[in-house]
């Protein structure tokens, strides 16, 4: 009996996070030049920007990959209409927009196809295989902008939310509640419904947690699922402590799906290698050491509408070691930051602040807190009080900032009712309001 197209796809996931690092190299050539092929016959912007890695004969030249010029942010605004292709593959079906808030710059729209999101799926339906996810159970995701559908009490619920080729009783119900749900209101509904499953972004997670520790109501989950961010050490501990959950936290952007996935076995992340080419590159434009922060490129191998070849993230990421899992699929040790978080201070120094967040959460005393430049030497510290018993240590939080940003930054504290979070959903640890900030 034939398998289901998207079946099939699923089942070669599962059978190429074994495969050996030579045969994966060959396969992500291969899907690589079928798509700077396609790119440079059918989307404008590419035309002669892939000169460089095509020999004569029509070949890769993969020796000069280094050489594609990066896609910038900025080239998504700007040159949008000329990185959309003229005609697509046979095959790759339907196509969709995603549309990006803008808090991490300027908003953006990326085109994508059907071929893209079963490949996708296939890379979450098999993440969720490595953490012992069962489809049959109900499942809660806290999600969406628009809050006329998907409100409480009710929800938005659907039939399923596992792989379409299993039978019906294997299927378990999905429900959705919009981000505008206040947190009471999410927390009683997933008692109503006894949900073992829940995804949202990270922080998000992170305050409803508190919220339900706080206010002394239990929930108890078996796996959150993050997207967007990795989820930090203290946001992973707070799942396990207040909610009794495992967390499968997914590395995904509206421009390159599903990245990496955390492995069961710890907190690193595999690279879905087989759907995304993703670097790791130094302020040169080499390739990072293990263990060495860099800059995350990615190039999405089946977005073939709107191809993004050598698309700068705006992430910072670390290498680490192989795994001990089995699995061949190279790990991210660390997914930390973006480089769009920047500090520019009055005698042209421009800093990427970074505290020691651990620390920093157990020695200041919150652990929802955003370091803001307000000014030119004037920073504000804004933090929720997650527990009322324990009084912020200020003058900890001002030799820390100090000692690792600037001697001279005037230092405002400013308590906040609740996390602030983004229209799109996402928390920015370190936020510049300077007019000029990103000139």
């Amino acid at each position: 009996m034939t398998l289901p197209f998207r079946q099939r796809i699923y089942e070669m996931l599962m059978e190429s996070q074994y495969w050996p690092p030579a045969q994966m190299l060959e396969y992500q050539r291969s899907q690589l030049t079928q798509l700077l092929k396609h790119a440079k016959a059918n989307v404008p912007f590419y035309q002669s920007r892939l000169d460089c890695v095509f020999k004569a004969n029509g070949e890769i030249d993969w020796k000069r990959w280094n050489e594609i010029p990066i896609v910038r942010r900025q080239n998504l605004v700007d040159d949008r209409e000329n990185m959309l292709a003229t005609q697509l593959p046979a095959g790759h079906g339907a196509t969709w927009d995603t549309y990006s808030s803008g808090s991490a710059g300027k908003p953006i729209t990326v085109r994508h196809n059907l071929l893209e999101g079963w490949v996708s799926h296939g890379g979450l339906y098999r993440s969720e295989r490595w953490h012992d996810v069962d489809w049959s159970r109900p499942f809660l995701s806290w999600q969406g902008d628009d809050n006329m559908v998907s409100n409480w009490p009710n929800g938005d619920e659907r039939e399923s939310w596992g792989p379409d080729w299993l039978a019906t009783e294997q299927l378990g119900k999905a429900y959705n509640l919009n981000r505008a749900t206040p947190q009471e209101n999410v927390i009683e509904f997933m008692r109503r419904k006894k949900v073992p499953y829940f995804a949202s972004r990270p922080k998000l997670v992170q305050s409803l947690a508190l919220a339900s520790k706080r206010a002394k109501i239990p929930v108890k989950l078996d796996v959150v699922i993050t997207f967007g961010t990795g989820a930090t050490e203290d946001e992973r501990n707070d799942f396990a402590h207040i909610l009794g959950a495992k967390t499968l936290s997914i590395y995904s952007s509206g421009e390159g799906c599903k990245m990496a996935c955390t492995c069961e076995t710890g907190l690193h992340y595999h690279i879905s290698e087989e759907l995304v080419f993703l670097e790791v590159l130094d302020g040169d434009g080499r390739p990072c050491e293990i263990g060495q922060p860099g800059r995350v490129i990615i190039t999405p191998m089946f977005n073939t509408t709107q191809p993004l070849v050598r698309y700068e993230t705006g992430d910072i990421a670390i290498r680490g070691q192989s795994c001990s899992c089995g699995k061949q699929l190279p790990v991210l040790q660390e997914i930390s930051g973006r480089i769009t978080d920047l500090f520019r201070f009055p005698d042209g120094q421009i800093v990427s602040p970074s505290l020691p967040a651990k620390d920093f959460c157990t020695n200041f005393g919150s652990k929802t807190w955003q370091l803001v430049q307000t000014g030119p030497l004037e920073v504000e510290l804004r933090y929720v009080i997650t527990d009322p018993d324990v009084t912020p240590n200020r003058a900890y939080a001002i030799d820390a900032i100090h000692r690792r940003i600037r001697p001279d930054l005037s230092v405002k504290f400013v308590v906040l009712s609740e996390t602030p979070i983004t229209p799109a959903g996402k928390f920015i640890q370190y936020k510049s309001e300077l007019i000029n900030s990103m000139a």
